[in-house]
């Protein structure tokens, strides 16, 4: 006897959230709305980008919507159309919009949103940090959100990495690039760097070359160091009271490299040597010496 699995329920108008959010963000999806349209011979084109990415966000806002099939249902809805400006979009169009569209024209649009937002810092002692204090990492999923898998997820791509620049003062992300478990963290960190920035990183990014990248970009670095490094010692800082009790072990300004990493760091960092009590007795910060920014 065969056994039918449960219908799922069709979306109701009630059932979709996040319509006040579009007052804000609807203009400035408006900038994509002729995206790929050179690529419509026949001018036939229904769904435009700005429309395929309003619904898409409707779907991110509504976690009824788990699937393509289920943004194609919320697209027949008076309301989501009247309220959104969209059209009934099929679940071909919808499928094949990941395709046609790209999505590297959404990057404007995050910069402009995340400059708006004011930067937050209730921690003094960031107070001397001049430049964004910006948090990297690439975090793995074998699994995303279905609307995520129905748009990457194929026979090439069995897991995602996503690659993330958080601002820490603003609490925001402002970068990120998701690609194929096995991508490398520092190649695509090398590909974003941006001036005026003081990357958090951890000891996956522990490399020479990337740290002098960083520096070439007109940007700093606090990094966590590999238990095996090689440095000259310059310079061993006298700890204040407030350092030891904060655990600081040693703080050094420190030539990074020998023999043939020698000269990679071109000018002196920073290292500090910390206690820590997770998995190993001992970790090591690494920072960018540069004036101010010595607060690592």
């Amino acid at each position: 006897m065969l056994y039918m699995g449960k219908k799922k329920p069709k979306i109701k108008e009630s059932d979709l959230q996040g319509f006040k959010y579009f007052k804000i963000i609807s203009g400035l999806l408006e900038s994509l709305h002729s995206a790929a349209t050179e690529k419509d011979k026949a001018g036939n084109r229904i769904l435009h980008m700005d429309q395929y990415m309003t619904l898409i966000l409707l779907a991110m806002f509504s976690p009824i919507c788990t699937s393509l099939r289920a943004i194609q249902q919320a697209s027949d809805l008076k309301k989501v159309q009247r309220k959104l400006g969209v059209p009934r979009a099929s679940l071909g169009s919808l499928s094949d919009a990941s395709r046609v569209f790209d999505s590297d024209l959404l990057l404007g649009i995050i910069e402009q949103l995340a400059d708006q937002i004011p930067a937050n810092s209730k921690d003094h002692r960031l107070d001397d940090v001049k430049q964004i204090l910006t948090l990297v990492d690439g975090t793995l999923f074998t699994a995303l959100p279905k609307t995520v898998d129905a748009l990457w997820k194929d026979k090439d791509h069995k897991a995602y990495k996503a690659h993330v620049h958080y601002d820490l003062l603003k609490s925001v992300p402002v970068k990120a690039t998701l690609t194929d478990a096995n991508t490398s963290e520092r190649q695509v960190l090398r590909e974003n760097l941006e001036a005026n920035r003081l990357y958090v990183l951890d000891r996956g990014y522990g490399s020479y070359q990337l740290m002098q990248d960083i520096i070439n970009a007109d940007s700093s670095f606090v990094c966590r160091m590999p238990q095996r490094y090689s440095r000259q010692v310059i310079e061993n800082l006298e700890l204040t009271p407030e350092a030891k009790e904060a655990g600081i072990i040693t703080d050094q300004i420190v030539k990074l490299g020998v023999r043939e990493t020698s000269g990679i760091v071109k000018e002196p960092v920073r290292l500090i040597e910390v206690k820590c009590t997770e998995r190993t007795l001992k970790s090591v910060r690494l920072g960018r010496k540069n004036g101010q920014q010595e607060t690592t």
